[in-house]
């Protein structure tokens, strides 16, 4: 894959191109790695140059590996003094695993920073069909235990720390925190400790995208990684095989024309029969505009202020 990362309004662009090019070229055609590609492409769109975020208080680049990769940085955005909560909402953007970039959650980010919540901007490194979910987890673990260690000098308050994630970046978020709890989780931050979590139309039962006949094998080595036909692996790295250890707060929204509701409805029934606290919130809409992750790259739709709202409603209950 070329190096180029785009921000998450293309994923949402790419999101309306392919169920179009299966209406013009057949219901037999398979996702490929060309063809996704060429989808991100005509979709690219980079984050606006300007955001509200942009004018808080904020340290941008942070490493988080001592002599990584360019992408294992962080941002940290700091509310005004004025109304500032002492909390922080560490958010893990999306991607379908191979794109996005941290910069595309600015607007994002912005909304809680109005309510006097600081906010962190985590990059990672994308899979890249030898990269896989495994490095982009183990990037976030080690994001989340520097933000725990270094919090005091970084001005944080590590002991009201929610992390968030949107579409592939809520597997990864729900993941860490499951992994916060349960030292069985094979890759875990091990000084994080979450105050909540708060996902935007999540992946989840990750194993199963492995299986997808829509998928050819080589966009499979791509997106889900080179190990795409190891099942005990896939679930390893999968945030349903965990669910039961997850012992902070969940806040989870989606909606009617999220591509990926049904990974939201299996993590609320599971939620549900483990018999797991939860805030669900599936907003009913056949606006094209209201879809996947909506709440991230449209902040201004009606719709995304009842989502956005209900979250920073939901950590200050916590």
């Amino acid at each position: 894959m070329a190096k180029k990362r785009i921000g998450c309004l293309a994923i949402v662009a790419a999101v309306i191109l392919i169920p179009i090019l299966y209406v013009v070229l057949g219901p037999g055609i398979k996702l490929t790695t060309p063809v996704m590609k060429l989808i991100l492409k005509v979709a690219m769109k980079k984050p606006s140059e300007t955001s509200l975020a942009d004018g808080y208080t904020k340290t941008l680049g942070i490493p988080y590996v001592e002599g990584g990769d360019p992408a294992q940085v962080l941002d940290i955005y700091y509310a005004d003094s004025t109304n500032r909560r002492d909390a922080v909402l560490i958010d893990i953007h999306g991607g379908f695993y191979v794109a996005g970039q941290k910069e595309g959650n600015r607007d994002f980010a912005s909304v809680f920073l109005g309510e006097g919540f600081d906010v962190v901007l985590v990059e990672y490194r994308l899979n890249d069909g030898v990269r896989d979910v495994s490095d982009e987890l183990a990037d976030c673990a080690s994001a989340l235990d520097y933000l725990a260690i270094h919090a005091e000098e970084l001005g944080l308050n590590k002991d009201r720390m929610f992390v968030t994630g949107d579409s592939a970046g809520g597997h990864l978020a729900l993941y860490m925190a499951e992994g916060a709890a349960d030292s069985f989780v094979p890759i875990r931050p091990k000084e994080f400790s979450a105050a909540g979590v708060l996902l935007s139309c999540p992946a989840y039962d990750f194993a199963t995208f492995g299986d997808a006949k829509d998928y050819s094998d080589d966009f499979k080595a791509w997106f889900v990684g080179p190990r795409f036909k190891d099942k005990p692996y896939l679930e390893s790295l999968s945030p349903r095989t965990f669910i039961g250890s997850l012992e902070a707060p969940l806040f989870l929204s989606t909606c009617t024309k999220d591509f990926i509701r049904i990974q939201s409805l299996i993590l609320k029934a599971d939620c549900d029969s483990l018999g797991k606290a939860i805030t669900f919130l599936d907003i009913a809409s056949d606006d094209s505009k209201v879809g996947h992750i909506h709440n991230v790259t449209n902040i201004d739709l009606p719709e995304s202020k009842e989502v956005n709202g209900a979250m920073v409603a939901f950590m200050k209950a916590h």
